[in-house]
């Protein structure tokens, strides 16, 4: 038990790391529950429509981009206008789940020295308050089929299930960024760079169907992008598009990141907070 309180001690093997880690979530789990909570409140505190600003927010990106990727090119398809609004928030609970964590130990460098609690907590929190977001966002995507008369299909409940993979990748890479950051401060800038023009090489604003067929294969190398494309076919329930090789690599990919994040926060955590 001591070994899982005191996180500064020796530093634990690779292969325990992991381990090490989701059971010190489950022990503060009540702990990142309430930081969800008071970073949903704080978010958006003071604002008329509260909590409204999950849905609306896409929505009014959504439009921008429909505007200027779709009205100036005279394509007026309502698919396109629902598979921008997927590729934005399948893209945003990425790049604010990474962002997010990387800048997470600098950002709670009060709290961290003044409690015992484990560091990885204050950064899960974050991302499961980005996931939230996402969760409630999705609610907003039934209505806004109807609205543009498109059928509801029963696979659209699958979309939630896409917060998994992403949430995986995202944290993985966040908790590498995290430890990063504490000695390099520039790396939380060159995460917004990198996010940036992810934003443009992931298909938000595009997919498959709109790219000639030989470089699909080239294009589902960005598993950020195959999980957009994913996240669509929940919407049509096509998935023609996707090869099962694509999709399971994807997958793969983003859980073996996440597992090395794991490592390497765990084994370097105690080391980085020296930095703060």
């Amino acid at each position: 038990m001591g070994q899982e309180v005191i996180i500064t001690g020796g530093r634990p093997s690779a292969f325990s790391a992991p381990g090490l880690m989701v059971r010190r979530l489950l022990r503060h789990r009540r702990l990142v529950r309430h930081l969800v909570v008071r970073d949903l409140k704080v978010t958006y505190h003071g604002t008329v429509i509260g909590y409204g600003w999950t849905m609306l927010e896409p929505l009014l990106l959504t439009a921008v981009y429909w505007a200027v990727f779709a009205l100036l090119r005279g394509n007026e398809d309502p698919l396109f206008v629902l598979e921008i609004l997927l590729g934005v928030l399948v893209y945003g609970l990425f790049s604010k789940t990474l962002s997010q964590t990387t800048t997470g130990l600098v950002g709670y460098s009060g709290l961290i020295k003044q409690t015992s609690v484990p560091r990885e907590v204050f950064l899960w929190s974050g991302g499961a308050f980005q996931t939230l977001r996402f969760m409630l966002s999705c609610l907003v995507i039934p209505p806004t089929m109807l609205l543009l008369g498109v059928d509801v299909d029963w696979t659209l409940l699958l979309l939630p299930l896409i917060a998994i993979p992403t949430l995986a990748l995202a944290m993985g890479l966040g908790l590498i960024g995290a430890v990063m950051h504490t000695h390099i401060r520039d790396t939380a800038h060159v995460v917004s760079i990198l996010t940036r023009a992810g934003f443009f090489l992931s298909g938000v604003f595009f997919g498959m169907r709109h790219i000639d067929e030989a470089f699909h294969e080239t294009f589902a190398l960005n598993p950020v992008a195959v999980l957009i494309e994913l996240s669509r076919s929940t919407m049509t329930g096509d998935t023609s598009l996707l090869e099962l090789e694509w999709i399971g690599r994807t997958v793969l990919v983003c859980f073996i990141v996440l597992l090395l994040g794991s490592i390497v926060f765990v084994r370097r955590e105690a080391e980085a907070v020296k930095h703060l």
